[in-house]
């Protein structure tokens, strides 16, 4: 038994690492520069879309694992949220808190296949910038 299940092991572990690969959004070297809201901790405007992060995913499904949040405009406290889907009707995945360079998720964010991916941003004094890139990984 512990032979055969070595072998189906190793056998999954060939096929599965040819179909992931990791990437990064946006592609290539820019990141893309969030405006946080209006005032201290302005709220999400409902409706409002999201500045987008990358056109489609892509043919294959994603799951981000970790957001990188750089040259921010101030040393304050920002608030990312992602989403994905049509401008002005995105699905909201959850809202990053973070006031360092790096965050990486306790969960990864699962994106379906062909969807834009975007975010918006808050901050604690308000209207600050801060570049943002997103890891991710393909399933």
């Amino acid at each position: 038994m512990g032979a055969v299940f070595r072998w189906v092991r190793t056998l999954y572990r060939l096929f599965a690492a040819v179909t992931r690969r990791l990437v990064v959004y946006p592609l290539g070297a820019a990141p893309v520069t969030l405006v946080g809201t209006a005032g201290a901790w302005g709220a999400w405007a409902a409706g409002a879309a999201g500045d987008q992060i990358a056109a489609t995913v892509g043919a294959a499904a994603v799951r981000i694992y970790q957001v990188d949040m750089s040259n921010p405009t101030a040393a304050v406290d920002f608030e990312v949220r992602i989403g994905y889907g049509a401008i002005g009707a995105e699905t909201w995945l959850g809202v990053i808190t973070a006031n360092s360079p790096s965050v990486t998720l306790p969960f990864p964010l699962e994106v379906p296949a062909a969807q834009r991916l975007c975010a918006q941003c808050r901050d604690s004094a308000g209207a600050n910038t801060v570049d943002v890139k997103v890891l991710a990984y393909t399933i």
